[in-house]
């Protein structure tokens, strides 16, 4: 029942949206709820409404939270009392089913689609609703325009265009703040990570900007007509504001103009070359879109309503990720790799319902001070939250400005250059080791489990998503996991893990994972390799000897804790301590408490300016610009706020949660039911070596050397993938073996699909997808991971 309720919230919303100025909104719905207001309905015999009495100004914010505020607010508090609260997850079966279907990609005119079924129903939805608000804005104001008793000119036409071609674009602005907010509850309950949403916010980008041009371009015109451009299009510095003076009408204008000239800088600087090579300047100038919506309620005071459901959430989420950016974080391993690779060991909380506990295909926003304090960048964990209690892992490669720093940083450090009885000064070194991290973030992939064939197909640092699936199924099949089902599920399932890569690190980095998985399945009927190294290596690479010391931690977590120890004593120069990382306002209390008040408030706020014609506007209309800063400010301040002292609370009851806990008995829980960080802490050496110390491969003395890795795994050297013939044969026999026919409740959960799980290079999802949709897409369910920020 609340996955319909949620359902019918979304369809709510989006409806509203669409039909705001339609005839079944302006005439049953205004007669409905003038009275409430005490306002008197009737119609001119052209059909224009007409009010009289009462507060009328009360109508259009009436609509909008009925239609916007209500259903947001009631999905996102139904959405965290359905979230599963162990595997996080919202969204059904049923819609899951849906997703897998919406995920596949139709053949049109010969050749495979580059969107999926859902994105091309999105895409439709943008298109259809634009095309339905210009058709019902038209005729809303053809009612009005021309007045009676002038005539209808070519000046008439430019000037409904324009007006309606603004609704357009603030329609589009009501939806454009949900796909960019982490953990955002629609998304997560439609099952759209937010990686892959990130391009659902790209595509509302570029139709915002579209109308919105369409929206001044026509009054241009008819000013240029009228030769009136200069006058009407610059602002006047010693004319009137009030209503009825000319100043109104200009300022007006120049306030769009400004609005304009924002959103039109952050769209120039989001195109993906920027993006890809000058990614500060596209961050920062990003920032800017506080300023087109300030203008734009400016400009129109109106387009607040359409606003404010969706941008306090998004505020909501920036606020958390601040918050983050004022805790460093513990760093147990930060080491440099081969191949301009880094690997970073972070530790998290242990609290049961602290914020440390992430899933499978989640990721994290880095940041560096010693590089940048204002950077910050996106990377997939790699690990599993069953390989350790205690930390999780980030692999990330040098394929950028901030990344090749990060790498010299890295190699440095494993150098011994930032020791503390190093030559550098004592406080470069404690901001060298300094980290930050903002998360978790994005759809889990636990759901990898669900399938009786798996395949896995990754390509260069891309596959990071992949191992931690990986990781997660040697746990399982090792009784890390004590769940019999989950055990049987993962005897009984087929893995074919495709790998395309040119960094020999990447192979040794999951060589003790993939050894234990071939030590469980000696005659590898259950788990299978293709591996396909892209480049010749060189005969040095070949002969480089394989670091079993480090890919058991017993040497580098003995290092980081030296070096935890030694900065302890530089902790004081931060505001705050490094502390295992935990993701603020966790609880579901919390968040549904958060976002009530924070709707709430900013709602009745805005309202209560609005009241009356305005609460500053009350000595005269001339105010109307301050009104309308005012009331956008309260949008913006109101949620920030609200969270801020949110996450205020969440850490000072947290904390004392952990002193109860820590002066207890050693036996006794805390009293969120879990022991304290601080004692965790203090044995994350010795758990993750005890965890990790049966990971040194039986064959250690066999396979020695990078060339002996090759051998072992049976690796092509210099070509890629055959997609074709791998799924091919996959699928064959993959219907061959027909559906589980067991009693066992864990085998029949398992879905009867090759479930296919992609993360790198396009080309490669482009192969894979184009092989899935020749063989039967009906027999896959294929999970695309897109990282393109």
């Amino acid at each position: 029942m609340a996955h319909l309720a949620i359902a019918g919230c979304i369809a709510i919303y989006a409806f509203g949206q669409v039909v705001y100025l339609s005839p079944l909104i302006k005439t049953d719905l205004v007669a409905i709820s003038g009275p409430w207001w005490g306002v008197t309905v009737s119609h001119s015999p052209e059909g224009a409404l007409k009010l009289k009495g009462g507060h009328a100004e009360m109508l259009r914010p009436t609509f909008f939270i009925l239609y916007g505020v209500l259903p947001l607010l009631l999905s996102s508090v139904l959405v965290e009392v359905i979230r599963d609260p162990i595997s996080r997850r919202v969204a059904s079966r049923s819609v899951m089913r849906i997703g897998a279907f919406m995920r596949r990609k139709p053949w049109i005119f010969g050749s495979l689609s580059p969107f999926g079924y859902g994105e091309l129903l999105f895409q439709g939805f943008i298109v259809v609703g634009n095309v339905l608000m210009f058709y019902f804005a038209w005729h809303y104001e053809r009612q009005y325009i021309p007045a009676p008793g002038e005539p209808y000119t070519f000046d008439t036409v430019l000037q409904i265009t324009g007006i309606v071609f603004g609704y357009s674009c603030v329609f589009n602005m009501a939806f454009l703040f949900l796909p960019s907010t982490r953990n955002c509850a629609w998304m997560e309950f439609l099952d759209i990570s937010y990686t892959n949403g990130v391009k659902y916010h790209r595509w509302l980008g570029v139709a915002t900007l579209v109308t919105g041009v369409a929206h001044a371009m026509p009054f241009y015109w008819l000013w240029a007509r009228l030769g009136t451009i200069w006058e009407m299009s610059l602002p006047c510095f010693d004319c009137a504001l009030d209503y009825s003076s000319k100043g109104y009408g200009i300022w007006f204008n120049v306030f769009g103009e400004i609005s304009l000239f924002f959103l039109l800088l952050v769209g120039v600087t989001s195109i993906p070359w920027v993006r890809r090579k000058m990614f500060e300047t596209f961050y920062y100038t990003h920032h800017l879109y506080i300023l087109g919506v300030v203008f734009a309620v400016m400009h129109w005071v109106t387009c607040i309503w359409w606003f404010l459901p969706t941008l306090v959430v998004y505020l909501i989420s920036r606020a958390i990720s601040t918050w983050n950016a004022l805790h460093p974080v513990q760093v147990v391993e930060f080491t440099a790799l081969a191949d301009d690779i880094v690997k970073i060991v972070l530790t998290r909380s242990t609290t049961t319902g602290g914020g440390g506990e992430f899933q499978i295909g989640q990721f994290v926003y880095l940041n560096v001070p010693a590089i940048s304090k204002l950077q910050w960048h996106a990377f997939t964990i790699s690990s599993s939250p069953r390989s350790s209690a205690t930390t999780f892992t980030v692999l990330l490669k040098s394929l950028g400005d901030w990344t090749r720093d990060l790498v010299v940083l890295a190699e440095k450090k494993t150098n011994g250059v930032t020791l503390v009885n190093g030559s550098k000064p004592i406080e470069q070194q404690q901001q060298q080791t300094t980290m930050l991290v903002d998360g978790f973030y994005g759809s889990s992939l636990q759901c990898y489990d669900e399938f009786s064939t798996l395949c896995l197909v990754g390509g260069g640092i891309g596959v990071t998503p992949l191992f931690a699936i990986l990781e997660d199924i040697l746990a399982t099949l090792s009784g890390s996991d004590k769940n019999v089902d989950s055990q049987t599920c993962h005897k009984q399932q087929r893995v074919h893990f495709v790998f395309s890569f040119r960094e020999l690190s990447l192979l040794e980095e999951i060589h003790p994972v993939l050894s234990k998985l071939k030590e469980l399945d000696s005659a590898q009927q259950h788990f299978t390799t293709h591996f396909f190294l892209t480049r010749a290596p060189s005969d040095a690479a070949l002969n480089t000897r394989i670091d079993y010391d480090r890919l058991c931690n017993s040497a580098n977590h003995n290092q980081s804790s030296s070096v935890a120890k030694s900065t302890a004593a530089l902790d004081s120069a931060l505001y705050f301590a490094p502390q295992p990382f935990a993701e603020p306002l966790r609880s579901r209390r919390a968040r549904i408490i958060v976002y009530v008040v924070t709707l709430c408030w900013s709602t009745l706020l805005v309202l209560w300016l609005e009241f009356g014609g305005g609460k500053l506007m009350q000595s005269g209309t001339q105010w109307w610009p301050l009104e309308n800063f005012v009331e956008i400010s309260v949008v913006f301040v109101i949620p920030v706020l609200v969270s801020f002292v949110a996450l205020v609370v969440d850490t000072k009851v947290s904390k004392w949660g952990n002193m109860v806990s820590t002066s207890s008995n050693t036996k006794r829980q805390s009293l969120f039911g879990g022991h304290s960080d601080i004692q965790n802490y203090q044995s994350v050496d010795m758990v993750d070596t005890l965890s990790t110390s049966s990971m040194l491969p039986i064959n250690a003395s066999d396979v020695v050397t990078f060339g002996d890795l090759l051998s072992e795994y049976n690796v092509t050297i210099g070509k890629r993938p055959d997609m074709a013939r791998i799924l091919t044969q996959m699928h064959s026999e993959f219907k061959a073996s027909g559906p589980h026919l067991s009693s066992n409740s864990a085998l029949e959960a398992q879905k009867h699909q090759i479930g296919v799980f992609i993360s790198g290079p396009e080309a490669l999802k482009s192969a894979t997808e184009e092989v899935v949709s020749k063989l039967g897409a009906h027999d896959f369910d294929i999970h695309e991971e897109e990282f393109e920020l």
